[in-house]
């Protein structure tokens, strides 16, 4: 946890969190969230720094689908 952010933390530090919680995500997951941009993230040499609450609000409400899956679904629709 970073002083002046708490909210503020590392990947493997912000799993920890979230185990403590009970929230059953793995550190893989996350990086991939970074990495597929479903999390947004800051990044201080080459440690990944996530907001919590961003976090929680994936978990809770989910992401949306991309633009190209949202397409074939309209076509589906529309057929």
């Amino acid at each position: 946890m970073y002083k002046n952010f708490p909210d503020v933390d590392t990947i493997p530090q912000i799993h920890k969190r979230l185990r403590e919680e009970g929230y059953k995500v793995s550190v893989c997951t996350l990086r991939g969230w970074v990495r597929q941009g479903i999390l947004p993230a800051a990044y201080a040499g080459q440690k990944v720094l996530l907001y919590y609450p961003n976090v929680l609000k994936v978990l809770k409400e989910g992401t949306e689908p991309p633009e190209e899956v949202k397409r074939q679904i309209l076509r589906l629709m529309q057929q």
